[in-house]
């Protein structure tokens, strides 16, 4: 597969994800407190350069990603989504096989070299509410001795990217990508995707939000956006909630991260799908 093709069908998609009506989140309504959206879109651009290159390791095109956007940003703007692309760009420029399967491959043959390369990218960015945590596993402290698998088995109990490493991507196989693909066909594809977005939040708590604020308030949006959800009809204009809901959250700086992160996932995957043929 083309790099330069699957450059612009990833920019693509974090563009789309941009502009949908995420609660919370930066969307077409309103910003994202201080954060700019065109370094939102600049840092897709620079990820891309890096994450899809068949020159670089999986954990060389991540630590690269993440500290040329760090040092042209200086802020964390897309750690999330290098994290959770990352194995699949890199898979979408090998063979067309089950991209389930490759996947697993993948994850469950990760070097010690790359291991500690992502480590080291989290560490770098310390991402919000990090620091908050100090038990086993912690990435801003020493990590290398326990290894990159162990770290992410423990934060994968409360940390949706980590348990994607883990779990390989089930979340996404098994819930988000069957519920986009069948809602896609039925109705207009930003509509879809704010869906997505928000079915994701009212899944699971959401791990920047938990990091940020803790397990109970992370539970509660959770369960607001689940209530939310049930009062919505997926084939009509939804905007007046989803704004009242966005304006909650953003007067709170409850930014639903993670939830972004793997609604850009998804939609990697479903284009991976649709348009590469790449089975899953």
């Amino acid at each position: 597969m083309s790099e330069e093709i699957l450059k612009k069908v990833f920019n693509n998609i974090c563009s789309e994800e941009r502009e949908a009506l995420k609660p919370g989140n930066l969307n077409s309504f309103s910003g994202l407190h201080s954060m700019s959206k065109l370094k939102f879109k600049y840092a897709a651009k620079i990820s891309s350069e890096y994450l899809i290159s068949k020159n670089l390791s999986l954990g060389e095109g991540i630590y690269l990603s993440v500290k040329k956007c760090k040092t042209s940003l200086n802020s964390n703007y897309n750690l999330g989504i290098i994290l959770l692309c990352a194995p699949l760009l890199k898979l979408s420029l090998m063979k067309k096989e089950s991209l389930k399967s490759q996947l697993k491959k993948l994850l469950t043959r990760i070097s010690k070299k790359d291991g500690d390369l992502i480590i080291k990218s989290i560490s770098h960015i310390k991402p919000a509410g990090l620091q908050n945590y100090s038990g086993n596993g912690n990435v801003l402290q020493s990590s290398q001795s326990l290894g990159f698998t162990k770290v992410m088995r423990i934060g994968s109990d409360w940390d949706r990217i980590s348990r994607c490493y883990i779990q390989n991507y089930n979340e996404i196989f098994e819930f988000g990508l069957p519920f986009f693909h069948s809602l896609s066909q039925k109705i207009p594809r930003l509509r879809a995707i704010e869906l997505l977005f928000l079915n994701y939040l009212a899944r699971d708590n959401d791990s920047h939000i938990q990091r940020k604020f803790g397990a109970y308030k992370a539970k509660m949006i959770s369960k607001k956006s689940l209530f939310i959800q049930k009062s919505i009809n997926y084939f009509k204009n939804n905007d007046a909630k989803l704004k009242k809901f966005d304006t909650y959250l953003k007067k709170f700086h409850y930014n639903p991260g993670t939830c972004a992160d793997l609604t850009v996932t998804t939609l990697l995957m479903d284009k991976i799908r649709d348009i590469f043929k790449i089975p899953l």
